[in-house]
């Protein structure tokens, strides 16, 4: 006979499982498993498994509306993460296949004289579809902030495929692919001003929600946020200063195309939070724009005032050209990730970091980045920070691909510094390198992940031979891009692979039958005895891939 639990073991353990379906059949063993589970199910019910059945939390959170009806937990209370985007696309969803009971719920909102008093002025009928799918998404946020939904975790991102519909598209765009990054070429038979109207009116909803009369529950509704996460597709502006009240933020995760109109309200919010540990900058190069770089500086410049807890940061696609923009990096003795990308970065900010003593750092990645071009075409500006002992010391992963850079003796300094690796990647610009990269893969014997670029350097045939002789034993994840050059080199790297392979990609010129490779890993594969769970083959005008993973 076995003695029940306390309901904090339960918890303890039910807060390690992520998995939406485990979640389900947890709460179906029996009550208890139930009563405790079902806090962790609800607490990001917005997740993006946006199916049928998902959209049936929508009448659960307008139940408030029903005065006779009581749902068996109190469910909004569990909730803890927002995902704006997801909440928007199961709302229409459900609005699409569920009208008449939408409208049903709108009828009892206007009976409901507990409502904000906006509810009873608002013309929603005047944007049909939308207008409904706007006021029902309020009223969910409303009933989330009378339960006393604590939430931690907030994201707000609009794509197109989630507003096509709104359009006037004249039924095109209608092949049901998701457009993750060309949004804005999605445009189709609208125009862009219609398009961010809608946007507009989108965000409006949180903007509207904070600043309700006489519902001090939305106030204090962002109160215990720690993640905030603002991508592409949203002004912003009101947002961020809306959420102005948010003090002790986590991680900040932004992305914009114009950081000098958002420039006030983002560096207010950041001086205010007490210990920011993460931050997560995206831009697009458009330094032309009137005042770019003076905004560019002041934002990233004002992270010295949360140096002191910063643990994680990341720019990318911006351009510094501010010899003072990363000159508060020095002051940032818990940063254990830093991240540039895709950015122009000038040699007195590469000094910035090269003189900083990061004795916690475990991952540096500088990728496609540049600098002045008179400096690295003698010079690799990254050197020097990989000559710097406080930085390699306890240094795991070092990515490091920089087409625009020659290495130099940059491969020579990562073998004489660094010997905790565990995932590494790299480029061949000189024969010298390749010396070194060998020392490094004998000074790093915990080597799990191994990525070489080729830019354009001629290889000798040998090289992939002695190449793949040389991986540690733990080397298990391997891509090379242009290191391959024929099927003969493919063949002969697998046959002379002696480590334990889980995931292989590699790309190759156009001149090769990328068919005859697949075949290949099919037989090696059988051979080995190693099970394929996935074999991918690609091709495109400028190259051809292959990407396998095996059990």
């Amino acid at each position: 006979m076995s003695s029940r639990l306390p309901n904090e073991c339960y918890q303890q353990i039910f807060s390690n499982v992520h998995d939406t379906k485990t979640l389900y059949s947890i709460i179906q063993v029996n009550r208890t498993w139930c009563e405790n589970a079902i806090i962790f199910l609800w607490k990001n019910p917005f997740r993006k498994e946006i199916d049928y059945n998902h959209t049936k939390i929508v009448p659960i959170l307008l139940s408030f509306l029903k005065k006779d009806e009581n749902t068996f937990f109190d469910y909004p209370r569990f909730i803890t993460h927002l995902d704006f985007d997801n909440l928007f696309r199961i709302t229409s969803k459900f609005y699409d296949n569920n009208e008449n009971e939408a409208e049903y719920f709108l009828s009892l909102m206007k009976q409901d004289d507990t409502l904000p008093s906006i509810f009873f002025n608002l013309e929603y009928n005047k944007w049909p579809v939308f207008g409904q799918i706007w006021v029902i998404i309020l009223l969910i946020l409303v009933n989330m902030a009378k339960r006393r939904a604590n939430i931690q975790w907030f994201k707000f991102d609009i794509r197109y495929n989630d507003i096509k519909g709104f359009l006037n598209n004249n039924g095109k765009e209608n092949d049901g692919v998701e457009y993750f990054y060309v949004d804005d070429e999605r445009i189709a038979g609208s125009n862009v001003e219609t398009r961010y109207n809608i946007v507009d009116k989108i965000e409006n909803i949180i903007t509207t929600f904070l600043n309700l009369d006489n519902f001090d529950e939305s106030k204090n509704f962002f109160e215990n946020l720690e993640y905030l996460e603002l991508d592409r597709s949203s002004f912003k502006v009101s947002i961020l200063e809306a959420l102005s009240m948010c003090k002790n933020l986590k991680t900040i995760e932004i992305e914009h195309p114009f950081f000098q109109l958002i420039l006030r309200p983002l560096v207010s919010l950041i001086k205010k939070q007490n210990s920011l540990e993460n931050i997560i900058i995206y831009g697009v190069h458009n330094a032309y724009m009137d005042g770019y770089h003076d905004a560019i500086f002041e934002i990233i410049s004002s992270l010295g005032t949360v140096a002191h807890s910063l643990k994680r940061v990341e720019i990318c696609g911006i351009k510094m050209m501010n010899d003072e923009t990363l000159k508060f990096i020095g002051n940032c003795k818990n940063l254990e990730n830093l991240k540039l990308e895709d950015s122009y970065v000038s040699i007195k900010n590469f000094e910035w970091i090269a003189l900083a003593e990061f004795s916690k750092l475990r991952s540096l990645e500088l990728v496609y980045n540049w600098s002045n071009k008179e400096y690295v075409s003698q010079f690799n500006p990254i050197q020097m920070i990989l000559q710097n002992k406080s930085i390699t010391l306890k240094l795991k992963n070092l990515h490091l691909l920089n087409t625009y850079i020659k290495n130099h003796n940059l491969l020579k300094s990562i073998s004489e510094n660094c010997r905790n690796l565990i995932n590494f990647t790299t480029q061949l610009t000189a024969d010298d390198d390749i010396k070194y990269l060998f020392d490094i893969l004998g000074n790093n014997p915990n080597i799990k992940e191994f990525q070489l670029l080729n830019p354009g350097y001629p290889i000798n045939t040998g090289f992939i031979i002695d190449l793949v002789k040389a991986f540690p034993k733990k080397t298990d994840y391997i891509r090379l891009v242009h290191i391959v050059s024929s099927f003969d080199e493919f063949r002969k790297f697998l046959e002379n692979c002696m480590v334990n392979l889980k995931f292989l990609y590699v790309v190759v010129s156009i001149n090769n039958d990328i068919n005859e490779f697949g075949e290949y890993v099919k037989k090696w594969s059988g051979e080995r005895r190693k099970n394929i769970k996935k074999l991918d083959i690609f091709s495109i005008p400028s190259d051809k891939k292959i990407l396998v993973r095996w059990e």
